[in-house]
């Protein structure tokens, strides 16, 4: 219990004093380190704050880590978190896309991809994901157009020109697939899909003779390969 005096102020009237509690006297050397360690630990706070690009940085291992361990709703939310920190970096909504795509989800990988590109008109991988995303859903005129702007800036591409063939031959335009087809191997002499492909595009133009030459070509790259 507190208990007061009278004495005299420095504007010549008595003003009561009230007396510090014992309580309180033993408490204020606590109450003091405490506001101290609470003063550190607000500076620290304040010293290693993470900042927008640190954070996105952050998220982005987290959403490798989790993609090396197949981990994939985790690392389509970490990509989610990264694109909300960064709307303005296409590489981020393309790795989205790809995380979308390996959740099966399609739309929202096509979402994604069209993001991308609306970022950077060029970016060619995009076109190209969003490109197979179509073909998947058997949209094969899409397809095509995202392919030939993947093309126009990637023109020596021998992935783009397989799957412009193939895009082309469900299409049934089977010249134009051969077109690509060829300009495929041309590029890489080596690349098996292409031949096989190709053999069965010959077949459906009643070119048997070339439809035996691509399997052949087929085959021999098969054994080469083992």
């Amino acid at each position: 219990m507190t208990t007061t005096k009278k004495h005299a102020s420095d504007m010549g009237e008595d003003v009561l004093e009230e007396k510090v509690p014992l309580s309180f006297t033993l408490q204020w050397p606590a109450m003091k380190l405490g506001q101290a360690l609470g003063d550190v630990v607000n500076g620290y706070k304040r010293m290693f704050k993470i900042g927008p690009s640190d954070l996105k940085d952050l998220y982005r291992k987290k959403y490798e880590a989790a993609d090396r361990k197949g981990e994939i709703w985790k690392s389509l939310r970490w990509m989610e978190k990264v694109t909300a920190i960064d709307p303005d970096d296409p590489e981020s909504f393309y790795l989205l896309g790809v995380a979308h795509e390996k959740s099966k989800d399609r739309e929202g990988a096509i979402k994604a991809y069209a993001r991308a590109i609306a970022l950077k008109p060029d970016y060619a991988k995009a076109y190209y994901r969003m490109a197979i995303q179509y073909l998947a859903d058997r949209d094969f005129k899409t397809s095509v157009e995202l392919l030939e702007k993947a093309l126009g800036i990637e023109p020596d591409s021998s992935e783009l020109h397989f799957r412009l063939g193939v895009a082309y031959d469900r299409l049934q335009k089977h010249e134009k697939a051969i077109s690509h087809f060829s300009e495929a191997v041309k590029i890489n002499p080596d690349f098996l899909k292409v031949y096989k492909n190709m053999a069965l595009t010959y077949d459906a133009l009643g070119k048997h003779k070339e439809a035996s030459e691509c399997l052949r070509h087929a085959l021999e790259l098969e054994e080469t390969s083992v």
